[in-house]
């Protein structure tokens, strides 16, 4: 909801669909983007919501008869029957399943879900961690302390994941697609609150990876501080200390004569 606010729409304007259209949601949630693009769509779509698991998912009874549950894993090749029929991908919100070693075969794996002619679309939004830094409000003398801890950790470099990728996002989608729009939209001051909140959601998220994933105790460790660190921010938030953050936007469409690659 964040992300359609900031951006002002559901579906970017260079994105073109018709009556009939097939969507594909990746990584899905809790199925608010899919709720939210057949109710405001003049027109009839299907969408199928995909995902590794449908835990966060609303039962199916009460979604609309046109959004579809589909686990699947989409590290892995999709079915031949996804493959080459869908309009428009959908994607945002994989700052945390993003690694930088399997980039590739993320990125191919969507893209043979596009139809070729005419080549379909894919929509992917993004937080940019690159862009964060620490706001005061005016008047505000209360520690930042906490919410520079949260910010230390999320600019620390890591091995497997850079979130350099997000700024270069057009750039991984042009080499197998042909780009249409790459947008930034700043964190406004309105909109702070809803923002610094998001990148707390975000501390929990990294945080339960961190302990699903634990090669030593000091994963463990670090998860805990992260946690402790995130709670403390979210008191001087209150206050008036925020995180100014960017959001990416990235479109792209099928191009039937780019090969398939294999490097970025």
């Amino acid at each position: 909801m964040l992300f359609r606010i900031v951006r002002g729409y559901n579906l970017h304007p260079k994105v073109t669909l018709e009556s009939g259209a097939r969507i594909a949601d990746i990584g899905a949630g809790t199925c608010i983007w899919p709720i939210d693009i057949v109710g405001e769509l003049q027109y009839p779509v299907t969408v199928d919501a995909i995902d590794i698991s449908m835990a966060q998912c609303p039962p199916p009874s009460w979604l609309p008869q046109n959004i579809r549950l589909i686990t699947h894993d989409v590290y892995q090749p999709f079915p031949i029957h996804m493959q080459g029929v869908y309009d428009l991908v959908h994607v945002q919100n994989w700052l945390c399943i993003w690694r930088n070693e399997t980039s590739e075969t993320l990125i191919r794996n969507l893209l043979s879900l596009l139809m070729s002619e005419p080549g379909g679309f894919i929509q992917w939004s993004e937080q940019n961690p690159k862009a964060n830094r620490l706001i005061v409000a005016p008047d505000v003398s209360c520690s930042t302390q906490a919410t520079q801890d949260v910010l230390n950790f999320l600019n620390a470099p890591r091995q497997t994941i850079d979130f350099e990728w997000v700024s270069r996002l057009g750039e991984y989608l042009d080499v197998q697609a042909r780009l249409v729009a790459f947008d930034r939209f700043g964190s406004s001051n309105e909109h702070q609150q809803l923002w610094s909140i998001g990148v707390l959601q975000a501390c929990e998220e990294f945080a339960s990876n961190l302990e699903r994933k634990a090669q030593s105790n000091g994963d463990i460790e670090r998860a805990a501080e992260l946690r402790n660190s995130a709670e403390k921010a979210a008191v001087e938030m209150l206050n008036g200390v925020g995180i100014y953050s960017e959001l990416v936007v990235a479109v792209a469409q099928k191009d039937s004569n780019k090969p398939v690659q294999h490097d970025f």
